[in-house]
């Protein structure tokens, strides 16, 4: 990297009474050889808040570089994440899940992978993500592109490549910080799960170009019990993946009936999780907003309907099972529907 090295925030939102994963994050972070940088810590809670300070030098974790702001309540990923980037004056924002463990040349390779980027492109409108992976060798996230469950991995391989992706995963992506404001960061509304497709379709309207450096590699610490669906996640992960296709398409009533076409397998599937009041309370939502949502123009974008597929119904569903390959075929057919 030929420029001077920028100063770059890191945001990270946490609960007060936080994991061991959370202590490793917080060290690797605090164990970079980039000097340039700051952590903005976005603590919440519900309870009366722990001396997070005294948790983090029992842990032997440099204090020096973390600024700690204390949040009363559940703000939720996206307006956790705003609430961070609105704490610092920096000209790089990286946002980070608070449960990640990197490699000390972590943000040396990001801020290097950037710029090079910049270079290729002669513009600074970029943002560029890690490949994810877990310690079990798991690939969680390469490249994304839009379908019916609101993202789908692609190109998972062990390439080392740099590669084009369409949604920037939440989990850790930098990006300038005028050009997060200029987007408005993270729709609050999302709360939580899929607040980062949104993000990225807005960004790609606007010009940004998105990356996956797969030489840079980040772990998720997630254990296999987290990988499952409970009842918090799909409600939030169906609400939010009915609710972004019909933000960003024109074409929303032919949505919203794609979507009622698949209902019938949804009210089955939540029924047999034991997931069906999550379920009622989504048709709830989408009765008391469906006028606003109807009507809500802002967000529509041709590169949704252009690139919108539907492949593939629910997070859990072998990829190889012929329920799969069911599903997926009618899937097809409803994509011509929509697009016809």
């Amino acid at each position: 990297m030929t420029e001077k090295e920028p100063f770059i925030s890191i945001i990270i939102v946490e609960y007060y009474y936080p994991e061991e994963k959370f202590i490793r994050c917080m060290k690797s972070y605090t164990n970079q050889d980039y000097e340039n940088y700051e952590i903005i810590l976005i603590l919440w809670g519900k309870k009366e808040f722990n001396d997070i300070s005294t948790l983090l030098k029992s842990n032997n974790i440099k204090r020096e570089k973390i600024k700690i702001f204390e949040y009363f309540g559940d703000p939720g990923y996206a307006k956790g994440n705003n609430i961070g980037v609105n704490k610092t004056k920096s000209e790089f924002i990286l946002i980070s899940n608070p449960d990640v463990e990197t490699t000390p040349n972590f943000l040396k390779k990001m801020i290097n992978s950037f710029f090079f980027l910049k270079k290729k492109n002669n513009t600074d409108k970029i943002i560029v993500g890690p490949r994810i992976c877990n310690y079990n060798g798991i690939i969680e996230y390469s490249r994304r592109k839009i379908n019916f469950l609101g993202f789908g991995n692609i190109d998972i391989s062990k390439t080392n490549k740099i590669r084009r992706t369409m949604i920037s995963s939440g989990c850790c992506f930098i990006i300038k910080k005028k050009y997060y404001e200029k987007l408005n960061g993270f729709d609050e509304s999302y709360f939580m799960y899929k607040e980062d497709i949104d993000f990225s379709i807005r960004a790609m309207k606007f010009g940004i170009k998105q990356y996956v450096d797969n030489s840079i590699h980040l772990y998720h610490l997630r254990s296999d019990e987290e990988y499952k669906l409970n009842k918090f996640k799909y409600y939030y992960h169906e609400r939010n993946r009915i609710l972004l296709c019909l933000e960003h398409s024109k074409k929303k009533k032919k949505m919203l009936l794609s979507h009622l076409l698949f209902e019938p397998i949804h009210i089955i599937f939540s029924i047999s999780k034991d997931f069906f009041r999550e379920r009622y309370k989504i048709y709830k939502f989408f009765f008391q907003n469906y006028f606003k949502i109807i009507k809500n123009k802002k967000n529509e974008n041709d590169l949704f309907d252009r690139y919108y597929e539907m492949d593939g119904i629910f997070n859990e569903t072998n990829l190889n099972s012929l329920k799969f390959k069911i599903l997926n075929y009618f899937a097809k057919m409803l994509f011509y529907f929509y697009h016809h």
